[in-house]
This record gives structure tokens, sequence and C-alpha cells, in this order.
């Protein structure tokens, strides 16, 4: 029987040239972690202690505006890094919620666990960097979306890049997500079909 893939190892491998032994020596510093549905990774005001890669699911990061509103502010799917980057590295408590949308299982490692790895394994600090610059750019690309694009490019694209959120995430979600009113939402699903 072949050996299994451990999907870390290869979302490791694919991120960075490192060598295989050493990719898999990082690897095992990961513990298997499951979340079901509606179960939170991080919660509004707790220190974030959980750097988690996503190997199945669907999760979202969302946060309350002044009227008490949940805003969707991102969400993950299969094969990402998935954590408060401001709460886990500042150690301070987190403005936002980081919870499961579907069952989810993945891989995490804790504060002090990465910090060792950063310390002791040059490769994993390419790595932390590569996912960090990934992160960077994906947000800087929803910002601008969110000022020169219209709610049916916004929504178009995400119907390209990600359909599973369709699939999975309630329509409000997705609508606060885009910026846009539930109503607003349903009638670009209307028009596109």
């Amino acid at each position: 029987m072949p050996e299994e893939i451990n999907p870390l190892l290869t979302f490791i491998l694919d991120t960075v040239a490192i060598p295989k032994k050493e990719a898999q020596e990082i690897v095992a510093s990961f513990q298997h972690k499951k979340l079901n549905k509606g179960e939170f990774l991080v919660r509004e005001n707790q220190i974030s202690d959980d750097y988690f890669y996503l190997e199945k699911g669907l999760m979202r990061t969302f946060l309350y505006d002044l009227e008490g509103n949940e805003i969707t502010t991102d969400f993950f799917v299969e094969n990402n890094i998935v954590f408060d980057v401001t709460c886990f590295f500042n150690r301070v408590r987190s403005e936002v919620n980081v919870q499961a949308v579907t069952e989810c299982t993945g891989y995490r490692i804790s504060y002090e666990e990465l910090n060792a790895l950063f310390h002791n394994k040059h490769a994993f600090r390419d790595f932390g960097r590569a996912v960090l610059v990934k992160g960077f750019i994906a947000s800087k690309k929803r910002s601008y979306a969110m000022i020169n694009k219209t709610a049916e490019e916004r929504y178009r694209g995400l119907l390209t890049a990600n359909p599973k959120i369709l699939k999975y995430a309630q329509l409000k979600h997705i609508a606060s997500y885009l910026g846009v009113t539930d109503s607003t939402l349903s009638r670009l699903r209307r028009n596109l079909q």
C-alpha cells in the first residue's frame, strides 16, 4: 500500500522550495485538529493560539459593525492557512471571530511551537513569509475590489474563484462579504441565472 501523502506536507512543498525531509520535520510539529460546523477557531476578545492549516472545509472571519450586525470579512477554503494575524503575532485580544462554516479538518500549531520552528528552521521562516505575503496580497486585492469593482463584478469574481463559498455559506454572510444587502445579492443571483 503506498504511503499516504499528508496535505500539509504538499502545501509546504508547493509554497517554498525546501528538501522533503525538512518539510516532514516541520509537519511533525503540527497536530491534527477537527472543528465542527459552527465551532470557533478564535472568538472576539480571545488571544488565539492556533495557526491552522485548513485541509478540508470552509471557514469565515467576521466581526460586528456599530449596529451589531455580523460582517463577514473573509472566507477560507481548503489548502489555506487560517488565523488572526494581529491577534496571534502581537498576543492581543482578537477583534474578529474565526468560525467553521462546515465541518473542518486540518493541522494546528501553537504560538510557542511556531516560534520555535521560526528560530530553528530557516526553511520555515521562508514558508511563513510566503504565507504572509500571499495573505497580504489577497487582502489588498479585496480592499481595491470594494472600491473599484461593482457588486456584480465582485459576485462574479467570487463565483469564479471560490464556488464552494456560494454552495455552503449563508447568503447573508456572502452579502456582507461582498458589501451588499441580502436583496441586492438575490437580484445579482437572479440576473446571472
